[in-house]
């Protein structure tokens, strides 16, 4: 159980830094949103702050030892993504560069 949660702590991580539909928000602090370490943090925090995964070291050491778990563990997804099936940004970059090369 532990295992689908961190899962899907990783997951939800991922549709907020990667996804088109948090593309409003990721414009609104980039640094922050675009950042799978950094939104993993706050993701297994909040998570753990609402006890949906606990640690059994109380709240507040579950919310740091869930974030930092997350946020390692997402950074890792990305990082084995990107590599797998390469870089969405850098393709929309190089479409609109050949584009601008065609006029």
């Amino acid at each position: 159980m532990t295992i689908l949660l961190i899962a899907s702590l990783i997951g939800t991580t991922l549709i907020i830094v990667r996804s088109t539909l948090f593309k409003p928000i990721q414009r609104l602090w980039p640094p922050l949103f675009q950042c799978s370490q950094c939104v993993g943090m706050w993701v297994g925090a909040s998570a753990s702050a609402y006890g949906i995964i606990q640690v059994g070291q109380g709240r507040l050491l579950d919310a740091l030892i869930v974030g930092a778990a997350t946020s390692f563990l997402s950074l890792l997804a990305d990082a084995v993504l990107l590599k797998l099936l390469g870089d969405p940004n850098e393709s929309d970059a190089h479409a609109k560069k050949t584009e601008e090369s065609e006029k």
